[in-house]
């Protein structure tokens, strides 16, 4: 390798890793908020469930939106009822494992730790993508084809 091809590999590098740390800081910075919508749902989730309106997309088309569950889903994780917070919608148990993976690489990344490989995020994003849309349509598919309603 060529002494004018070293620098350059070096500062690509570097941007991927600035543009990793930006992503990392800015997965610190939502970390008060999941904390106040966990508080949140810890002490009026029971009343904002069992109060919720019906979903629009349902009402119309008789089948569950992308979302359908989700709600459900949080205030079941909150409350460490996983295997029915992923009942009712994986995506959310989903999210949370993959956000505080994020958060734990990141951390240990930063602080150069060399065992560590940076977790590249659009993987846990097009992954998570793939959970919803695979949610959405078991849910339909059931719905549709066998009259199976896993959501009331």
């Amino acid at each position: 390798m060529s002494k004018e091809n070293k620098p350059e590999k070096k500062k690509k590098l570097r941007e991927m890793d600035i543009e990793y740390l930006v992503l990392y800081r800015i997965a610190l910075g939502i970390l008060p908020f999941i904390i106040i919508a966990v508080i949140f749902f810890w002490i009026f989730g029971n009343k904002i469930t069992n109060g919720m309106t019906e979903c629009y997309f349902r009402k119309i088309t008789g089948l569950y939106c992308i979302g359908c569950g989700g709600t459900r889903a949080f205030n079941h994780f909150v409350r460490f009822h996983w295997l029915k917070s992923l009942y009712y919608h994986p995506f959310v148990p989903y999210a949370f494992f993959s956000y505080f993976l994020f958060i734990i690489n990141g951390f240990l990344y930063r602080h150069n730790f060399k065992c560590i490989e940076k977790l590249n995020p659009l993987v846990l994003i097009y992954v998570g993508v793939g959970v919803l849309f695979l949610s959405f349509a078991i849910k339909n598919i059931l719905l549709i084809f066998f009259g199976i309603h896993l959501i009331d």
